[in-house]
This record gives structure tokens, C-alpha cells and sequence, in this order.
């Protein structure tokens, strides 16, 4: 029975080391999750904010009179220095396509609206509204596949109101 203390021993070394790798193991799985979750939050924030900086200039310019190839090279100013492509691209990295779709959707809609703004259409003009209204439920769109995404709750219909 001398050799039973050095098993027992070793047994208990290996069945600590083993759970000590073990649980390091789970820390860095939750870490490295809880990493690409904050880096889909930044990324999905700085690309929202983008279209939003670039919808709320394009609006500012559609409502200047300006002469057209000024409204035309402001429209296009506005968008090349949105930061909007960089952002999409590092989103199709990172998202996956659930979110993808509703972020390119809502990417073309405010393209389609700097089109519109580059042609002279004005903040009253009937088209331009129907865009605005295209580009919004698209920004919609695309942030309630980044909060699911994210796991973050989307407020509840209230009264058959879609929120």
C-alpha cells in the first residue's frame, strides 16, 4: 500500500490542473465573446452615427437654394466624407448577415437620397419625402437586426403601434 499516497496524490494534482485549465479555458471563451460584442457595438454605433450625420447633412442641403452643380458637388461632398464606406466595409467583416442586409439597405436608401439632393430636389417636394420615409424605415431596419444582434431588447408594439 505504498504506492496508493503517491496516486492519490497525483490523482488530486491532475484533477486540479485539469480544472484550473478548464476554467481559464471558459474565462477566455467569455472574454474574447464579450471583446467581439463590444467591437460589434462600436462598429454598429460609429456606422449609424455616420448615417445619420450624412442623411442630416444631405437634408441641410436640400434645403440651401443653391445653385445646382453646387447642390450636386455639396450632395457628393457630403457623402465621401460621411466615413460611410469604411464603416460598411468594416461591418461586413464583423456583422453577420442578418445585420448586413438591413445595414446595405439602409446604406443605398441615403445614397438614393444623395442622388435625389445632387438633382436639385427640394426638402418639400413630394419625391423627397418618399425617400426620407424609405431611408428611415431602413435605419429602422437596420438597427433592430444590430440590437438582436447584440442581444439588446427592441421596445414591445405598444397599442398596435410599431415602435
Amino acid at each position: 500500500m505504498d504506492w496508493l499516497a503517491p496516486v492519490n496524490t497525483l490523482t488530486g494534482a491532475a484533477i486540479g490542473i485539469g480544472s484550473t485549465l478548464l476554467a481559464d479555458r471558459l474565462r477566455w471563451r467569455r472574454d474574447r465573446e464579450a471583446l467581439r460584442q463590444d467591437t460589434r457595438r462600436q462598429a454598429y454605433a460609429a456606422f449609424m452615427a455616420a448615417l445619420s450625420d450624412a442623411y442630416t447633412r444631405l437634408h441641410e442641403t436640400a434645403r440651401e437654394p443653391l445653385p445646382p452643380a453646387e447642390t450636386r458637388t455639396a450632395a457628393h461632398e457630403v457623402f465621401t466624407t460621411s466615413n460611410l464606406y469604411p464603416l460598411r466595409y468594416e461591418l461586413a467583416l464583423i456583422a453577420p448577415w442578418d445585420v448586413m442586409a438591413p445595414v446595405n439597405e439602409a446604406f443605398w436608401k441615403v445614397r438614393a437620397l444623395r442622388d435625389l439632393v445632387a438633382s436639385g430636389t427640394a426638402t418639400d417636394a413630394p419625391e423627397f419625402r418618399t425617400h426620407v420615409r424609405d431611408y428611415l424605415a431602413a435605419t429602422e431596419s437596420a438597427q433592430a437586426a444590430m440590437r438582436k444582434d447584440l442581444g439588446t431588447s427592441w421596445p414591445e408594439e405598444r397599442a398596435g403601434r410599431a415602435p
